[in-house]
């Protein structure tokens, strides 16, 4: 009966600590999700905003194969990237069945219970991103990066493009405007009068 006891409580104890892959990485991960030349695009995860431009949370390992992020960014379309691979932690495992597997009772005896085994197989901490996935990196073992290529704001001009076509379409409208004048369609006057709207 004493034996039984020492045995529930171990097992007791076992389970309620966190195993190899748990420990040296743990069920999480952290998540870097940056959005190149957008830095004012919206990221959303699991429908929470957690940055713009670059975001750094952390994900579920069992769940990187269903890792997805919104992006929105003001005047462009919102888009939802998803990636779906996911790739083993094979020396985790490894390090679980040499390290945490197994039971010493009676002085000696071993049971060869799975206990580390079971743990990281109900955390998922054997999993992790797969970096052969376009737009996935990995930074250290508990750290990925996702680059995220935000096609939303195609149309979307940027403030010096848009600088450019002010100041051109300004340039054509004065010189069609001294042609006017040239020709004689508008007077001295007509021309400054029109010449200050376009300025200004």
């Amino acid at each position: 009966m004493k034996n039984l006891f020492y045995f529930l409580a171990l097992v007791t104890a076992t389970i309620s600590m966190t195993s190899c892959a748990t420990i040296v990485g743990g069920s999480r991960y952290w998540a870097k999700v940056q959005v190149p030349d957008h830095p004012n695009a919206k990221i959303e995860y699991k429908g929470n905003y957690v940055g713009s431009g670059e975001a750094l949370f952390k994900a579920e390992r069992r769940k990187a194969n269903r890792f997805s992020v919104t992006i929105k960014e003001e005047g462009c379309e919102p888009e939802t990237k998803q990636f779906t691979k996911i790739t083993f932690r094979g020396w985790a495992f490894f390090g679980t069945l040499v390290g945490w597997t197994g039971l010493s009772v009676n002085g000696g005896a071993w049971l060869p219970i799975p206990f580390g085994v079971m743990v990281d197989g109900a955390t998922g901490a054997w999993w992790k991103p797969d970096v052969n996935e376009k737009g996935v990196r990995k930074e250290d073992y508990k750290h990925y990066v996702y680059d995220i290529d935000y096609t939303g704001c195609k149309n979307k001009v940027s403030p010096q493009v848009q600088k450019d076509q002010d100041f051109d379409s300004k340039v054509d409208k004065l010189k069609n405007l001294k042609k006017l004048k040239d020709e004689g369609v508008l007077s001295e006057e007509e021309f400054e009068k029109e010449k200050k709207k376009v300025l200004e």
